[in-house]
């Protein structure tokens, strides 16, 4: 691990890396000053089941190595911004613009025996130093239901067992098409930015089974906010019509961003580009490259967790783009052609205050200002004391949500048809198993193996 930290003092200044072993040990002292912070915790965990006694011991220093080589990788190759963060200046400056946030709800409903999906997309649109009643306005800009006990749903057209995953599917595509409907605008209600909570990009391999139902012509014509719209079967599969939606939405030129709130996999796929463009361009050799990224994985470090040490306050990485479908050869053949229609997501990760963990911000390539969208999160991001999100996006959050006692009603109406049904039958076995669905609760205590 020693060699990773000199990784950098080995390359040729004519690759466009200095040497500068002073500014090196300043920046290993902020970093190692950052390491018990974040989730860090979690790694060390990781570490301590997987990894050597070695290792162990030397977490933090071998970890501070790391941080500090990504760090002098993106400073001396200009991949390092910083956003002036400036309240009193900045909210005078954006009066009079307007800016939409978008979350979606999703009704879970969990019976073996009736599947409805029901989703609602909402938007929070406000004015900063409107004063007027146009300040602030929400609204639930889609609704989608659809019932799969019935014969005849408005979503899909067969059943599929894997309900989450249309659950997944019908929420993404959702989500873009009120972005699309809210970009779309014009004249006095052209907006000047659209946040949406979550990927802008989602990969859509997961979705492209060979029994993944189609979405209905009306179901279509909802989503691309288009009547006319008349597609075949294989156009309403949701790998087509969801990369519809985004070619709709890129096309309205209104600059949309996509902030995901918190990174899961370990997989660092936005390190993993930056190395493979330093590398392509020569200021990188292939093995260095290689031997950082394997650093980086034995330690369990994605991308959030990361940069949150070798990002500093309000720094983000110069956005780069980065292909979001994962690997071709886990493409479902059928699919593979369109997939590789999907656009590239730009990217990048901004810190917006030192105690909190940075989050990724995906635009399409081409955004306009990109700079000032990100100033937009920034400052929104810092309205409350140690949130750290922007907070437009936790209002609609609430707003859009789908309330428990409403999935439970709707729950509770499925029970009293499904015993009605079971009770018209007069099969005491349809009785039994009806009485056993509605007394379902899980795993209970008291049915639970004893030691």
């Amino acid at each position: 691990m020693h060699s990773i930290g000199c990784l950098l003092r080995s390359q040729k200044d004519s690759g466009g890396i200095r040497k500068d072993v002073a500014k090196s040990g300043d920046i290993r002292e902020r970093i190692e000053a950052r390491i018990s912070q974040g989730e860090f915790l979690a790694s060390m965990l990781f570490v301590a089941g997987k990894q050597s006694e070695e290792v162990q011991d030397s977490f933090v220093a071998n970890l501070s190595k790391i941080a500090t080589s990504v760090r002098e990788l993106l400073e001396n190759n200009n991949l390092l911004e910083k956003l002036p963060y400036r309240p009193a200046s900045y909210w005078p400056s954006v009066k009079g613009k307007t800016f939409a946030f978008i979350d979606g709800g999703v009704a879970n409903i969990d019976l073996p025996s009736a599947a409805p999906i029901g989703i609602r997309v909402g938007s929070y649109i406000v004015r900063p130093g409107d004063e007027s009643e146009r300040r602030e306005r929400f609204n639930i800009e889609l609704q989608l239901v659809d019932d799969l006990y019935s014969a005849s749903g408005f979503l899909y057209d067969d059943d599929f067992l894997d309900i989450a995953k249309l659950r997944d599917a019908a929420r993404m595509v959702s989500e873009v098409a009120a972005a699309y409907r809210l970009a779309a605008l014009s004249g006095d209600e052209q907006l000047d930015a659209v946040v949406l909570h979550g990927p802008l990009i989602n990969p859509v391999a997961p979705y492209g089974l060979e029994d993944f139902p189609a979405f209905s012509v009306s179901a279509c014509r909802k989503l691309l906010n288009d009547e006319t719209w008349n597609g075949e079967e294989r156009e309403r599969q949701f790998v087509s019509i969801y990369l519809e939606v985004l070619e709709r939405l890129r096309s309205t030129g209104t600059p949309v961003v996509g902030a995901v709130e918190r990174s899961i996999g370990r997989d660092p796929v936005f390190t993993r580009r930056i190395l493979d463009r330093l590398q392509k361009s020569k200021v990188l050799k292939e093995k260095d490259a290689k031997k950082l990224e394997d650093a980086i994985i034995a330690y369990g470090l994605n991308d959030a967790s990361l940069l949150d040490v070798v990002l500093a306050e309000d720094e983000y990485v110069t956005p780069i783009p980065v292909m979001r479908q994962g690997p071709e050869n886990k493409w479902p053949e059928e699919w593979k052609r369109k997939i590789r229609e999907y656009p590239d997501a730009l990217t990048t990760y901004i810190k917006p205050s030192a105690l909190v963990m940075p989050f990724r911000v995906e635009a399409f390539e081409g955004i306009s200002d990109f700079a000032s969208v990100l100033e937009l999160i920034l400052h929104t991001s810092r309205l409350l004391p140690s949130y750290g999100f922007p907070v437009g996006l936790d209002i609609v959050d609430k707003f859009a949500k789908v309330p428990s006692w409403m999935s439970r009603s709707v729950k509770g109406q499925h029970q009293v048809v499904l015993l009605k049904k079971a009770l018209e039958s007069g099969d005491p076995r349809t009785v039994a198993f009806a009485k056993r669905v509605l007394a379902a609760r899980g795993r209970d205590w008291l049915f639970r193996p004893s030691v």
